[in-house]
C-alpha cells in the first residue's frame, strides 16, 4: 500500500511538473534562447503561446529565436503576429524586415521598414536597413535618400557612406561616389574596401598615380588582396610602368587572382 501511494505521489508531481503556466514557459524559453539553445526557446515559446495567444512578447521573442534559427518565414510570421497585437510596434515591423529580406522577400522588407519609418520617423536603422535593400534591387537613387536621412542622424555612420557610395558610383555620380568612400577613410583609415573602391574610381577616370596611392594603402592593409595588385598593375601598365605592373601582376598570381594570372602571361610572360 505504501509503494501504490508513492508511485499515485510521484504521478502528482510529475502532473505538476509539465503543468506549467504561460509565464513559467516563457521564463524557460528565455533563459533557453539566453544560453543560445534557439531551437529549445521556440519550442518553450510555442507551449507559452498555446496558453496565451495573446502574449505579445512571447511571439516577439519566438520571432528573434526563429531567426536564428534561420527560420526566416517562421520568423517574419512571429513579428507580424506582434504588429497585429500591437500595430505602432517599429521594432517588430524592423525585424520583419530583417527576416523577410534574409528570407527572399526585398519588397516585402521595403514595406516593413517602411512601415517601422512610420511609427519611428528617427528609427536610423530601418533607414539603413531599407536603403541597403533597395541597392540591393537596383533602386539606387532611393537608397541614396534612405543613407542621406541615415547620416542627417549620424554624420560618423561609416557603413551609410560606404553603401551611399556605392549607390552613387551606380548612378554613375563617380565625384559624389568618390567623396563618400574618401569620408569613409578619413573616419576609418583601416578600412581597405573604401581604398580600393577610390583606387577603383581614379583608374576609371585616368587618373592613375592617385590610383596607385589608393591601391599602396590596400595593400599595406592586406599584402594577400590578389585584386589590388591587379588594378594597381593596370595603373602602372597606364602609365607606361611595365617592370611594375609585371611585379604587381606575379605578385597577384602568386596569391590566386586569376585576373593578374591572365595579364601576367598575355603581357609579362613572353
Amino acid at each position: 500500500m505504501k509503494h501504490l501511494l508513492t508511485s499515485a505521489l510521484a504521478i502528482c508531481m510529475s502532473i505538476a511538473v509539465f503543468a506549467q503556466t504561460a509565464d513559467q514557459w516563457f521564463e524557460t524559453a528565455y533563459a533557453k534562447y539566453q544560453s543560445g539553445d534557439y531551437a529549445g526557446a521556440v519550442r518553450d515559446y510555442t507551449e507559452c503561446i498555446k496558453l496565451a495567444p495573446d502574449y505579445q512578447q512571447a511571439y516577439y521573442n519566438r520571432g528573434l529565436s526563429n531567426y536564428y534559427t534561420g527560420n526566416y518565414s517562421a520568423a517574419a510570421f512571429d513579428f507580424d503576429q506582434v504588429t497585429k497585437l500591437s500595430p505602432g510596434d517599429a521594432e517588430a515591423y524592423y525585424w520583419k524586415g530583417i527576416s523577410m529580406y534574409d528570407g527572399g522577400d526585398k519588397q516585402g522588407a521595403i514595406a516593413a521598414y517602411s512601415k517601422a519609418i512610420y511609427y519611428d520617423s528617427g528609427y536610423i536603422d530601418a533607414y539603413f536597413e531599407r536603403g541597403f535593400t533597395k541597392h540591393d534591387l537596383g533602386m539606387y537613387a532611393e537608397a541614396v535618400e534612405d543613407f542621406n536621412r541615415v547620416l542627417e542622424m549620424d554624420p560618423s555612420d561609416v557603413d551609410a557612406y560606404y553603401n551611399r557610395g556605392l549607390s552613387n558610383y551606380n548612378l554613375e555620380n563617380r565625384e559624389l561616389a568618390l567623396a563618400d568612400f574618401k569620408k569613409v577613410t578619413q573616419l576609418d583609415p583601416s578600412d581597405q574596401d573604401a581604398w580600393y573602391q577610390i583606387g577603383y574610381i581614379y583608374n576609371d577616370q585616368g587618373s592613375y598615380n592617385d590610383a596607385i596611392e589608393a591601391y599602396n594603402k590596400v595593400i599595406a592593409l592586406n599584402p594577400q588582396d590578389g585584386d589590388a595588385y591587379n588594378e594597381r598593375a593596370y595603373a602602372y601598365y597606364n602609365l607606361y610602368m611595365d617592370e611594375e605592373a609585371c611585379r604587381d601582376w606575379k605578385k597577384g598570381m602568386e596569391v590566386g587572382d586569376e585576373n593578374a594570372t591572365s595579364q601576367y602571361n598575355d603581357k609579362c610572360n613572353k
